[in-house]
């Protein structure tokens, strides 16, 4: 064995090994810790539909609307609150603030159990937008302690802990929602989101040094931060255009998927489970494929395979219009998801090549931003065109404004560099 192995061993392993083991616990711990409180934000995804008709005794027209507002509106409020508890993040540590976000969502979460009316749910839901909007900030502690080397790789690994608790979350939901009903299953909500706070207290060890000059809190500069690499940058600009229409048909379709369910004919106690496996399926797909895509932009170029999966995507949405049973709109959702997961990777990886390494963060940013935005609206007007008009047009919507972005795509986007 050589001397310095034998060292080496002696202090505990390699120079970095302290310090590579470090960050690897806090990306771990932190990962596990999203994944419930990305688990908790999901849960009620497929049962919050029928608890509104059941429990508070909305029709199911009314219900529709309701569901786009309790969707829509704490979007706004964490789109608004984010840039805030960003700033005081840096006052007071990202720890403490991703701590005290998620027990405030848990706490208001657990008290929809004695909400009797829509307008308690949705003030309820806008507090936790408001104050459930700094556990973004979890993903400063991961840049923090991370090697430079290894950001892509750390940031990528918890971003999955948002897909996985997305994924896992809606079927959980309406299996416990099923089991004991739905107030209960507000409390068990809740709980998940505190053992996410737990697991952040106990585990994630952060390294926090109070900068001696701090920029003062402005709602104005927070919330245009993110726009501001779009002045004079057209190829971000039109990115910005497409991420926004695309997210905006997409949101859209959120508050009405259940409700579609129920629409085809299947029986109210069943309407959770089925809208549950259809979003399990075509989550998973998406994440299993987005991959792929990002390969196949590596060889023949990320703007065509923009455009093609956008414009798939949304000829695969017009047909739900015609859908009479579930077998068929299972079928459906499967062939409009399948090319929709190379939209994001695309999108990425051309925002890459328009800015510089060091603009990166504000870039991301921007497309951010314009999906916040888009899920801040498309919620309203997908509930409200269910209620007014007809179910099924919301997909037909959907489709047209996701072709709209494909042509504007292909016009406007370029391969790479800036515009």
């Amino acid at each position: 064995m050589k001397p310095e192995t034998r060292a080496e061993q002696a202090s505990g392993g390699p120079p970095g090994a302290k310090e590579e083991a470090h960050w690897r616990r806090t990306l771990y711990s932190l990962w596990l810790a999203m994944f419930f409180v990305f688990l908790e934000w999901t849960f009620g995804m497929t049962f919050v539909p029928v608890f509104l008709q059941e429990e508070i005794g909305l029709t199911f027209k009314q219900a529709q609307s309701w569901t786009g507002l309790l969707m829509a509106l704490p979007s706004a409020a964490m789109f608004v609150a984010t840039p805030l508890w960003g700033t005081y993040s840096d006052r007071i540590g990202r720890k403490s603030v991703v701590i005290l976000s998620v027990i405030f969502t848990s706490l208001l979460r657990a008290a929809w159990y004695w909400a009797q009316s829509p307008w308690t749910l949705l003030w309820l839901g806008i507090a936790a937008g408001v104050l459930g909007a700094g556990v973004t900030v979890g993903q400063a502690i991961i840049a923090s302690v991370a090697p430079r080397e290894r950001m892509g790789q750390a940031m990528g690994t918890l971003q999955t802990s948002m897909t996985v608790g997305f994924l896992i979350g809606p079927v959980v939901g309406q299996a416990c929602a099923g089991l004991i009903g739905p107030r209960p299953t507000f409390l068990i909500q809740a709980v998940f989101a505190v053992i996410g706070a737990a697991l952040v207290w106990l585990s994630v060890e952060e390294r926090f040094v109070r900068p001696e000059s701090l920029e003062p809190v402005s709602l104005v500069k927070g919330i245009t931060r993110d726009l501001r690499p779009l002045v004079g940058n057209r190829q971000l600009q039109a990115l910005w255009v497409m991420s926004f229409v695309i997210f905006f048909g997409f949101s859209a379709m959120w508050p009405i998927m259940t409700y579609f369910v129920q629409y085809l004919g299947i029986p109210l106690d069943r309407v959770a489970a089925y809208s549950a496996y259809v979003m399990f399926v075509t989550g998973s797909l998406q994440t299993a494929v987005a991959p792929l895509f990002g390969l196949i932009g590596d060889r023949v170029g990320h703007k065509r395979v923009m455009v093609g999966s956008t414009g798939v995507c949304g000829v695969c949405l017009i047909p739900h219009y015609f859908v009479q049973t579930y077998a068929q709109f299972f079928a459906l959702r499967v062939a409009a998801t399948a090319p929709g997961a190379g939209i994001h990777p695309s999108t990425s990886a051309l925002v890459a090549r328009t800015m510089p390494r060091a603009r990166y963060g504000g870039a991301y940013g921007v497309l951010a931003s314009s999906r916040a935005l888009a899920g801040s609206v498309g919620p309203i007007i997908g509930g409200a065109m269910a209620r007014y008009l007809d179910i099924r047009l919301v997909f037909v919507w959907t489709g047209i404004l996701t072709i709209i972005a494909a042509v504007w795509a292909a016009k406007a986007v370029r391969e790479g560099g800036e515009a």
